[in-house]
């Protein structure tokens, strides 16, 4: 059994959760002079779609990453600011409204002017509907309609004919 120390606090920790549904990784070109490496995750597969973007950016020692700019392939566009580190990792998560394929491409940027990009192509494409069961009682309902319908016409014509 542990004892606390005067004057210490315990250990905060944070956590986040989700559930991936569907775990996809694509492959990314790079490009440019800082290191950049990107990847992506596709994390549902109804509407909307959401993938989550990771990336790791690094410049040459000295220089520190200034920004990196996200461009989401759907026109969305993000620019995040950074100051005095020489490396960075960051996950961003965004979701598409519309299937579809998207060219999503981040690019870092240092205080030297240089810059470093990734691009990832993922597609989003909407499975074809299973055939749905909700419809059976309708269906059947209207096939009992239409016998029944077909049964007392048969049954008049007897009568009109006298058998």
């Amino acid at each position: 059994m542990g004892t606390a120390v005067a004057g210490s606090s315990p250990q905060a920790s944070t956590s986040v959760s989700f559930i991936v549904t569907t775990t996809s990784n694509y492959q990314a070109t790079l490009g440019g002079g800082l290191q950049v490496n990107f990847d992506s995750i596709q994390l549902t597969t109804p509407e909307p779609q959401a993938y989550s973007f990771g990336v790791v950016a690094k410049t040459a020692p000295g220089l520190w990453i200034t920004q990196l700019v996200w461009q989401f392939g759907d026109g969305s566009i993000l620019q995040v600011p950074y100051c005095c580190q020489s490396q960075i990792s960051e996950v961003r998560y965004h979701a598409y409204s519309q299937q579809g394929s998207y060219t999503v491409m981040v690019v870092a940027y240092d205080n030297a002017g240089n810059f470093g990009d990734a691009v990832v192509t993922v597609n989003w494409t909407v499975p074809a509907p299973e055939f749905s069961t909700a419809g059976l009682p309708m269906i059947a309902s209207i096939f009992i309609v239409l016998v029944a319908a077909a049964l007392v016409k048969g049954r008049t014509n007897r009568i009109q004919l006298g058998l």
